[in-house]
């Protein structure tokens, strides 16, 4: 009787162990997920305050003169905000973030 208790409890014992393994075994990750290359986007931005200014996208700072359009590529998830004061803007706004809907998209500073 002992023995058929002991057999039951290792058996037992022995499949709730092995099923995380079986099942991590049998999930697969996409493992391009990790090593993608990070989507850039095309926009046009064009500086109408009347005077050149400095914006900043990431870590990138781009030099507009005035009504000149000027196109870069930049990665979703950028922040774009003013480097220089204007009359309209104060250094440090917020004017856009990247997303995928503004691909081929023009950006006018006013």
């Amino acid at each position: 009787m002992k023995f058929r208790t002991l057999l039951a409890a290792t058996v037992l014992a022995t499949s709730l162990l092995a099923s995380p393994t079986v099942y991590a075994a049998t999930v697969h990750t996409p493992i391009h997920a990790m090593f993608s290359k990070t989507k850039t986007i095309k926009i046009t931005i064009i500086d109408d305050t009347g005077a050149p200014m400095e914006v900043k996208a990431g870590d990138e700072i781009i030099k507009l003169d005035a009504g000149k359009p000027v196109t870069v590529n930049l990665a979703v998830g950028t922040r774009i905000v003013t480097s220089t004061a204007t009359a309209s803007q104060q250094s440090g706004t917020l004017i856009a973030e990247v997303t995928s809907q503004l691909s081929g998209a023009t950006i006018h500073i006013k």
